[in-house]
């Protein structure tokens, strides 16, 4: 029988400027075993975070402003982590493919839909670059 500990379960983190909508996006992750650490978008305390998916909405419209892009891009970069991006913009659809993201979820969404996507990423990247093989 295999034993999952904390370091083998994801660890996510949650960038979200909605307190209501990140409060009720953390308790549902951690409800469903994930590590997750949550921040408003404006927190200088993330900055050390080491982990497996950050989940973000977009936090400007129209959708595909360069400052919505130049901030994603900033996020991959800080942190090397799979990226999640929530957003109720309705060009998300279209303009999905070409953000610096792996997955975008739109906003109204499941719960679970969410879960599955972040697992799936989380598996993506860690295929790619296994744990103990992280760049410093």
């Amino acid at each position: 029988m295999q034993t999952t500990t904390a370091a083998d379960r994801l660890s996510v983190l949650v960038v979200e400027n909605d307190y209501a909508v990140r409060e009720t996006v953390v308790e549902g992750l951690r409800d469903s075993g994930l590590v997750v650490e949550a921040a408003d978008g404006a927190d200088g305390s993330i900055d050390g975070w080491r982990g497996d998916v950050i989940v973000t909405d977009t936090f400007a419209s129209p959708y595909r402003a360069d400052a919505v892009v130049a901030y994603l891009n900033d996020l991959r970069s800080r942190f090397g982590a799979g990226l999640v991006v929530l957003t109720g913009h309705n060009a998300a659809s279209v303009d999905a493919a070409q953000l610096p993201a792996d997955a975008v979820v739109m906003k109204p969404f499941d719960l679970e839909h969410l879960i599955d996507v972040i697992t799936a990423v989380a598996r993506d990247r860690r295929n790619h670059n296994p744990r103990g093989t992280d760049a410093a």
